[in-house]
């Protein structure tokens, strides 16, 4: 057995004294041989599942990679408790607000290669004792956001951590701008991109696909799902204004509610519009404006069709009946939403950051991005930006997990 191995075990056995009066949490300690990786999770990180409060899928992805790459792995997070992934191995506990004697006391007892920080929460203290004893401080996961002009005492705090930083991994473009602003060294950034899940795409119905392809030949269509009532009018204003940019555009719309469905129909026909309903099998012909569906198991067919969707709740609310946006971007569709993220805050900033939706605030907006996405290489870049966001989330996780065990070697040689 090694010194760093068994030192390893008498911590552990010492954080099992239930009166030692340690200053330190009761961070599980792995067994292997393998570098030692303190990963630290930020207050700004969402960690937690929906249902039971587990670690994000995201974070068991990581995990999965840096042990691939034969590195041990002790998680901790900066605000309350995450249960035992017992299956996985993995402990993960609360350590609070680290002080400077705590971060110090932790680092002894551990002993780690590196120390991995996820979030934006930068520990100052734990950086500062790490940098000490030149332990490398890897920073990935995190969106920045530039600070406002004028300087600022937490301004600088920050600028301070992120300046001490061994690597930053950041997310987004967007993350890397403002990482400079905030005193990073350029050479220390890099873009890797988010981890996302992978997920599989909705489902439908080829021939069905193939049939409406045909009959929309030529026409410029846009979708528009789970609309609220109070979205209505503004939906009915932008498919307006786009009909006086082209004539023969056709918006699909689904109601946040089929039972809506008559209502809406109404209210668009009072506006001008020419409504057919799928649940009454009326035909798109080419008077149509509007091709009003009810059915949330055809979302996979609409959105292979819809060059561009509006993901309807996101603009007035309520978010109820919101969808994963990721639905659209695996799909091609390039998603344009409001200020109202509901509970995928995550994703939305995942594909804002990578320029890979269009987020609007108003009526006017919603009319101005769908007429400007009707041009097939402004609808086209968006959505392929979203399919690499969408698809490239096991690629990301394996590159911080290289990029961290590259860094520890490169330290120890």
């Amino acid at each position: 057995m090694s010194s760093v191995q068994g030192l390893r075990g008498w911590v552990r056995r010492l954080l099992d004294q239930p009166t030692q009066p340690l200053p330190l949490p009761d961070l599980a300690l792995p067994t292997g041989d393998g570098p030692l990786v303190w990963l630290r999770i930020g207050a700004g990180y969402d960690q937690a599942g929906p249902d039971d409060g587990s670690l994000a899928p995201a974070l068991i992805q990581l995990l999965m990679q840096m042990r691939r790459r034969g590195l041990q792995v002790a998680v901790s997070r900066a605000v309350g408790g995450v249960p035992d992934l017992a299956t996985r191995g993995v402990t993960s506990v609360a350590d609070g607000a680290l002080s400077d004697s705590m971060a110090q006391a932790q680092l002894a007892a551990m002993r780690p290669d590196a120390v991995l920080l996820v979030g934006t929460d930068l520990p100052r203290p734990l950086i500062e004792a790490a940098r000490a004893r030149d332990i490398p401080v890897i920073l990935a996961e995190t969106r920045l956001v530039a600070p406002p002009r004028g300087w600022s005492l937490p301004g600088f705090t920050r600028r301070s951590a992120l300046s001490q930083l061994t690597l930053l991994l950041l997310p987004d473009p967007a993350s890397g701008e403002a990482a400079l602003e905030l005193g990073a060294a350029p050479e220390r950034i890099e873009i890797t991109g988010p981890i996302t899940l992978s997920r599989q795409p909705l489902k439908h119905l080829e021939a069905e696909r193939e049939s409406l392809a045909e009959a929309f030949k030529g026409r410029q269509i846009w979708l528009a799902v789970c609309v609220t009532e109070a979205e209505e009018e503004a939906l009915i204003e932008a498919q307006l204004t786009v009909l006086r940019y082209s004539h023969r555009a056709m918006l699909i719309v689904l109601p946040d509610d089929p039972r809506r469905a008559e209502a809406m129909a109404a209210r668009m026909g009072e506006a001008g519009l020419v409504v057919a309903q799928r649940n009454y099998d009326e035909d798109p012909t080419e008077e149509v404006s509007v091709y009003l569906v009810d059915d949330l198991f055809e979302l996979g067919l609409w959105y292979r069709l819809a060059p561009s969707t509006f993901m309807g709740t996101t603009l007035y609310g309520p978010t109820d009946a919101a969808r994963d946006p990721f639905e659209a971007a695996s799909l091609g569709s390039a998603a344009i939403h409001g200020p109202l993220d509901g509970p995928f805050a995550a994703e939305w900033a995942q594909l804002d950051g990578a320029a890979a939706a269009r987020r609007v605030e108003d009526a006017a907006g919603l009319a101005q991005a769908v007429v400007a996405l009707l041009a097939a290489d402004q609808a086209a870049q968006i959505a392929t930006n979203a399919w690499c966001v969408s698809t490239g989330g096991e690629g990301v996780a394996n590159r911080i997990a290289h990029a961290v065990r590259d860094t520890i070697l490169g330290d120890l040689a």
